[in-house]
């Protein structure tokens, strides 16, 4: 990031880059059928990531206050990271409960076995979608957009 230039608009940067990494990385996951493939997803994903993280801390470090940026970056930090260990439980019994159920009631050779092969590969192709989805109102707003001004 500190030898790219600086783009003429951060906030299309960070929408286009999650947008980007929430599709690009988990159609991968769905569709890849070996290692080296989900390995190039996740590090596909993960650097668009990076490239977001770089612009929204510079316009966090712009647009708010020194006074403020603790309590932003705290509450930013807290509303990320604990969603994590909840993201891996309900992936966890989704996929047990759900998905992998779901896969076992074709017959085998069906189109969704064909596609997928596993309940964990057919959850990524659902997170895919409905992170796709969930970024798309966020391009729309045109409150994002002002941030820049």
């Amino acid at each position: 990031m500190t030898v790219l230039p600086a783009p003429k608009s951060r906030v299309r940067v960070l929408l286009n880059a999650l947008l980007f990494s929430m599709s690009t990385e988990n159609f991968i996951l769905a569709f890849g059928r070996s290692t080296p493939v989900w390995c190039f997803g996740a590090v596909l994903g993960w650097v668009f990531i990076s490239v977001m993280s770089a612009n929204m801390d510079v316009l966090f470090r712009t647009k708010v206050s020194i006074e403020m940026q603790v309590r932003v970056y705290s509450a930013r930090k807290a509303l990320q990271f604990f969603t994590i260990p909840l993201g891996y439980l309900c992936g966890g019994l989704l996929v047990e409960r759900v998905f992998e159920p779901f896969m076992a009631m074709p017959p085998v050779g069906s189109l969704w076995i064909t596609l997928f092969g596993s309940g964990a590969a057919f959850l990524f192709l659902v997170i895919g979608f409905f992170g796709s989805l969930s970024c798309l109102p966020f391009r729309a707003d045109k409150h994002i957009r002002k941030l820049e001004e």
